[in-house]
């Protein structure tokens, strides 16, 4: 039975990168950012009621943010690099890095939105008490996905991104 769409988009099933799911993530689910387009206004001397033209000086970002909270060694390697060993054990890249690629937004809704180049940036976050637990903040940053590719698309409920936009793992 097909899923209705009634244009709400809501909860997180997955996070996906390159196909590959992330983690349970924290229940605040996924938060939208960025930087706002900003504009220049170029006012005249003899028009002083509004300005003569408008220049969009920046086109802004669009960003995600999120808490992965299931920190298994393979989670954390797939979000910050970095090596498992066969018992579980992660230890970090010598240096921070960004991991970029394809990320699938699954939502309860349906609906998927799929990033066609997102940078994930990482920290630590939440701290280790008795009331958290330990988490790795993400920034989920689109790029620019190629000449004249959209960053981004929305799937309706019940389409599925192509597997072909993937990119490949090179295991064949």
């Amino acid at each position: 039975m097909a899923v209705k769409d009634d244009g709400a988009i809501y909860g997180v099933t997955n996070l996906k990168h390159n196909g590959v799911k992330l983690g349970l993530i924290s229940e605040d689910g996924l938060q939208p950012g960025g930087d706002a387009p900003t504009k220049t206004r170029i006012w005249a001397a003899q028009k002083r009621n509004a300005p003569f033209k408008v220049l969009k000086s920046s086109p802004g970002t669009k960003m995600w943010t999120l808490t992965l909270i299931e920190l298994t060694g393979e989670n954390m390697k797939q979000v910050m690099g970095g090596e498992v060993d066969s018992n579980g054990n992660y230890t970090p890249p010598s240096e921070d890095k960004e991991i970029s690629g394809v990320f699938d937004i699954e939502c309860t809704s349906g609906h998927t939105i799929r990033i066609y180049n997102g940078t994930l940036t990482c920290n630590f976050s939440n701290g280790i008490n008795f009331t958290n637990v330990l988490g790795i903040e993400c920034e989920l940053e689109m790029q620019d996905a190629g000449e004249g590719k959209s960053p981004y698309k929305v799937f309706a409920p019940g389409q599925v991104p192509p597997e072909e936009e993937l990119p490949s793992t090179g295991d064949a």
